[in-house]
């Protein structure tokens, strides 16, 4: 097994793995232009920020599997890695601390001007009756999008400032909004009005793209103060820096719609030199501690799947199965019985999705499912009912909407 990680992982972590894998290669250097070339013959490839590319995975023949040594996966191509049957995994939750924290100290920044407060004084210059106007979080209306691993986090660390917590998510229900201590709202645009705050904790998807559009942010109240800690696409970014210029909100932001792809570079953004924003470097997720914890869930996964074969965290199975019918057969544990099950349909041009098959106790008989995307004809059960030293039962079902989804 080859293993190539193309992002920085801490030297003990990767020592880590030297005894897992037979061949490992340290290039945290790579991009995405030059991991094309380094590619063949890979079998399991580790990346935090490094591209991806549909070109990498076409030239990847042995490529099995993709850690993305972080949450997010959109430097990946899944696409093209799904198209390939290449695993993509994932660390989920294991910097969602260090996000939250960066969250409520760009609140802070931005509350009481910490930056302008700095250079002033870095600067020479004693300004206390101009920096003492901060308004202060103690009963402000929070408002939260997205109350995933990130999100929870946030919300327990806003509720310690004494702010009340107004919630929006597409899974949030009333319950669990009373498990958290937070207020539901119905809506985007009802929290958008309600809240004093809004902190955008939410996966770029086509859905979520600009959820924070150029109609929401023309209805923020006067004063609010927008948080991304998220993606930057999911706010528009030319009506929220025009916002900014106008001086109507302001904002603590990690991430933005274009970033520099490597470490260093220009920041080219449409927010650069507008005023009345605090922003950090899309370091959300880079503390000693989320690190750590990330190295060794990267670690985790390899170990797992080197050892059992085991995928954990896959992020590109399908949803949804286009199966319509699940056939059951129960069968005798004889060598051979399966194969001539798939042969028949084969021959009778019916597609398999899926195929589960587990064994009784004793071994002496077993059960199969298999998911068919078509109904099979009557005379290939017959053919199969038939061969009665091999076949216990056979029977067909048809797959209801709700029994697709995964």
């Amino acid at each position: 097994m080859r293993l190539l990680i193309a992002d920085r992982l801490p030297q003990t972590h990767v020592e880590r793995l030297r005894d897992v894998v037979k061949e490992l290669e340290y290039e945290p250097d790579l991009t995405a232009e030059t991991l094309v070339d380094r590619i063949s013959g890979v079998n399991i490839l580790v990346v935090r920020g490094t591209r991806v590319t549909s070109e990498v995975i076409q030239k990847a023949g042995a490529l099995e599997l993709i850690v993305r040594s972080g949450a997010g996966t959109e430097n990946i191509n899944l696409e093209a890695a799904s198209a390939r049957g290449v695993y993509v995994t994932n660390c989920p939750d294991k910097n969602s601390a260090a996000v939250a924290e960066l969250t409520i100290g760009l609140l802070l920044a931005v509350d009481r001007r910490i930056p302008d407060q700095s250079k002033a004084l870095m600067d020479g210059r004693w300004n206390k009756a101009e920096f003492a106007k901060a308004d202060g979080l103690k009963g402000k209306c929070f408002g939260v999008i997205g109350t995933g691993a990130v999100g929870k986090e946030v919300i327990k660390r806003a509720k310690a400032f004494d702010m009340s917590v107004v919630a929006w998510s597409r899974s949030l229900t009333d319950e669990k909004a009373a498990e958290l201590g937070v207020s539901r709202a119905q809506t985007v645009d009802d929290l958008v009005a309600r809240c004093d705050i809004i902190s955008l904790h939410v996966t770029l998807a086509p859905e979520t793209k600009c959820l924070l559009s150029a109609e929401r942010i023309s209805k923020l109240k006067p004063g609010t103060i927008v948080l991304n800690t998220a993606r930057g696409a999911v706010i528009d970014n030319r009506a929220l820096a025009e916002a900014l210029r106008k001086g109507r909100i302001r904002a603590g932001l990690d991430v933005y719609e274009i970033e520099p792809g490597e470490a260093k570079g220009e920041f080219a953004d449409v927010l650069a030199g507008v005023p009345n924003w605090v922003g950090t470097h899309h370091i959300g997720a880079s503390t000693s501690q989320a690190q750590t914890a990330t190295a060794d869930e990267t670690v985790r996964i390899i170990e797992t799947y080197v050892s059992t074969g085991n995928v954990e965290n896959c992020v590109n199975f399908a949803k949804e199965t286009p199966a319509q019918f699940e056939l059951i057969v129960r069968h005798y544990d004889k060598i051979g019985v399966l194969t001539r099950i798939l042969s028949d349909l084969r021959e009778s041009k019916i597609n398999v999705h899926e195929v589960h098959n587990i064994i009784f106790e004793g071994a002496k008989a077993a059960v199969a499912s298999i998911e068919l995307d078509v109904h099979p004809p009557q005379e290939t059960l017959e053919k199969m009912s038939a061969r009665k030293d091999e076949i216990i039962q056979i029977k067909l079902v048809k797959l209801q909407p709700a029994t697709l989804e995964r």
